[in-house]
């Protein structure tokens, strides 16, 4: 068999994952997805029928410990554009993971100048299996998907062109840099790890040499959005109040059994039913990473060298966000266990392994340890889709099928809002759920258009006048 007829059935065989794992999402979305808010997506309610007076102060208004203006806006101009289908923000958290993983095999491809690998279909299984139920199903998770996609296109930028030595590769990396403090506690995080990168790799190109127009270019915009972005730290604290609800670490034992079980769940959902075993594997794979890494550094030279800098840099704010998730969530897991949409938040981890071992293991390695993460989250898909029906899709299915028949049974609407206040938004008042059901009536979203109106009695109505 040539190289080129090789190369063409890799990635025939790794687009066809890609298509079949999105295929298989969208048939997923259209069986189970309804048109029905849940839990923070009735946050949008308000906004999206007209009834919220201060736009500009519900953007930025917090969300536990988030302020997420930019994915809060996306959602909105969604819906609109949708008239009021909640399914949309649906479609864009399907889509953009599908984004994500397409341009994860094109970066592997380009690690191997231009040869497409079998093992490349780890991306779209591990970023589009159904353990990631909702985070791919549920609306409102758009607000912590959008931060979590432009983190991977930071480091796409970074394993390509860690030196920031064109325009384009320092703008689509800065651009997303001050994004993120724009996308949540997770993005915001990040920027003070990152940002010292892009200022770094500024003046190292500005004094460079040989450096030219091009190079002093992306130098002012690798500088100027780093500053920006650091700057926006401060602007995202100005009245921010301390989420009551979250239980402080009870030590540091709770915090670091809550990362090892963080770090497991990059394998996805299936690693809540075994969770030593999945820690085990792990840190099986990502402390030899930590190690090949920083002997990348000490073989290589030149642009190779400053790449290894930048994957164990990356190596290191992963390992501080993970400490910084192990730390804030270590009073709950214990007691309500670790909710399934935290496996995004793990998988980037597992990404960065698979192109450190790409780039800087020997000849031999560079085939097992990718072929071996393939393989591995094949073989997990079954488990994981089963682990995504059972620990959200069927709650998610029988929620909705009982609100949707209640509201053909021609039940009230303060009796709807009272009998599914707590699948639906529990930390509502049932008159709240209630109103904000009367304005999805009122602008005809959905099932509520049927939606049966709480009954008037005459008394009621004189002493209403």
């Amino acid at each position: 068999m040539s190289i080129v007829s090789g190369d063409r059935n890799a990635k025939l065989f790794v687009w066809g994952i890609w298509l079949a794992m999105l295929i298989a999402a969208f048939i997923c979305l259209v069986s189970y997805g309804r048109n029905i808010p849940l839990a923070e997506d009735w946050l949008m309610v308000k906004p999206l029928t007209g009834n919220e007076s201060h736009l500009g102060r519900w953007l930025w208004q917090q969300n536990n410990e988030h302020r997420i203006p930019l994915p809060r806006l996306i959602l909105l101009i969604s819906l609109k554009f949708t008239k009021g289908d909640f399914r949309s923000g649906m479609v864009l958290n399907v889509v953009t993971f599908a984004f994500v993983a397409a341009a994860a095999i094109q970066v592997a491809r380009s690690l191997r100048g231009g040869k497409t690998s079998y093992a490349d279909a780890f991306f779209p299984i591990a970023l589009l299996n159904i353990s990631n139920w909702p985070n791919l199903f549920w609306s409102w998770q758009f607000t912590q998907i959008l931060p979590t996609a432009l983190t991977y296109i930071i480091v796409f930028v970074f394993v390509i062109e860690p030196t920031l030595t064109t325009p384009l590769a320092a703008a689509i990396a800065g651009v997303s840099l001050v994004a993120l403090p724009f996308c949540g506690a997770n993005g915001l995080l990040l920027v003070p790890l990152l940002a010292p990168w892009f200022i770094y790799r500024g003046f190292v190109n500005w004094y460079a040499t040989d450096s030219k127009d091009k190079q002093r270019s992306a130098s002012i915009i690798s500088i100027s959005l780093a500053a920006i972005a650091l700057c926006l730290i401060g602007i995202y604290f100005i009245g921010y109040q301390r989420p009551t609800w979250n239980p402080p670490s009870p030590g540091l034992w709770a915090t670091l059994q809550t990362v090892a079980k963080f770090l497991a769940y990059s394998f996805g959902a299936v690693s809540a039913y075994w969770w030593s075993f999945f820690v085990l594997i792990a840190f099986g794979i990502f402390i030899p990473t930590f190690g090949i890494v920083i002997l990348g550094i000490v073989r290589h030279q030149g642009f190779e060298r400053q790449r290894a800098l930048m994957m164990l840099l990356l190596c290191g704010i992963f390992g501080v966000y993970s400490l910084a998730v192990g730390y804030g969530r270590a009073g709950l897991v214990p007691s309500q266990g670790f909710p399934i949409r935290y496996v995004m938040f793990a998988v980037p981890m597992l990404c960065i392994a698979f192109f450190i071992w790409e780039l800087y293991g020997s000849r031999k390695w560079q085939q097992i340890v990718p072929w071996g993460l393939f393989l591995w989250m094949l073989l997990l898909l079954p488990l994981n889709t089963i682990a995504g029906f059972e620990m959200f899709g069927n709650w998610y299915d029988g929620v909705m099928d009982s609100v949707e028949r209640d509201i053909a049974n021609g039940i009230p609407r303060s009796l709807l809002a009272q009998r599914h206040r707590d699948s639906l938004i529990h930390w509502w008042s049932d008159r709240e759920l209630a109103d904000n059901m009367q304005m999805l009536y009122e602008d005809r979203v959905g099932v509520f258009a049927q939606m049966r109106e709480d009954r008037v009695n005459n008394s009621d109505k004189n002493l209403a006048q």
